[in-house]
């Protein structure tokens, strides 16, 4: 099953994966009509895209088909280096999930053997250690705090209204960006500025066309 909501996107992963040999049962854009063909296909794998838009995301389905379907492989097919760029608390992925970023996937057969090796962690969960979180070692080294707050910059908010959001002072805003300022190696000069490279980095790193 293919779970993408960008049309274009999902024919293509559909269309290059019948020609690797792989049987694609159902492909749909959003949650709830793959929570009910999986029910009734019951595919023995899904490659499902992060991010769904508004609503529960890529992780979200993965666990609910998990717990309905024990022994499905999940491939994370996805624009962004790292989950946490799309929410700063987004959940672990179910055990044996596969995360593939997609401008780095190469040829086709890198999401086929993805496919196989989800189904093979499942069928050896007993010696599958639990996944956690995929990290960008780009992004090692900067805090949850520091992710969060440079989502918000690159969808256009004041400090004030991140310290708002998130219930801190926009003192304590400021020092957050400095501090990512700092961990991502930006431009310090005066006559740049600073919110406009976070904003194209964050956008790079979700494979946004704003980038």
């Amino acid at each position: 099953m293919v779970v993408e909501d960008d049309d274009f996107t999902r024919a293509t992963v559909v269309s290059a994966l019948q020609i690797q040999g792989i049987d694609v049962v159902c492909e749909t854009a959003s949650i709830a009509p793959a929570m009910k063909m999986a029910d009734l296909l019951q595919p023995d794998a899904i490659v499902v895209d992060l991010d769904l838009g508004a609503g529960p995301n890529g992780i979200d389905l993965a666990m609910g088909l998990r717990r309905r379907r024990p022994n499905i492989g999940i491939v994370l097919l996805t624009t962004f280096e790292d989950p946490r760029l799309l929410h700063s608390k987004i959940s672990d992925p179910p055990t044996g999930t596969e995360y593939l970023v997609k401008r780095e996937m190469g040829e086709i057969s890198t999401l086929y053997k993805a496919i196989m090796k989800s189904i093979a962690n499942v069928a050896n969960a007993k010696d599958t250690p639990a996944v956690k979180k995929h990290r960008s070692p780009k992004l090692d080294n900067l805090t949850d705090s520091q992710l969060e707050t440079m989502r918000m910059i690159a969808q256009g908010m004041t400090n004030s209204e991140i310290a708002k959001e998130r219930g801190v002072s926009e003192k304590s805003i400021e020092q957050i960006i400095s501090r990512l300022v700092a961990n991502l190696d930006l431009p310090k000069n005066a006559k740049v500025n600073q919110r406009v490279h976070i904003s194209k980095y964050y956008y790079h790193l979700t494979g946004s066309r704003n980038a």
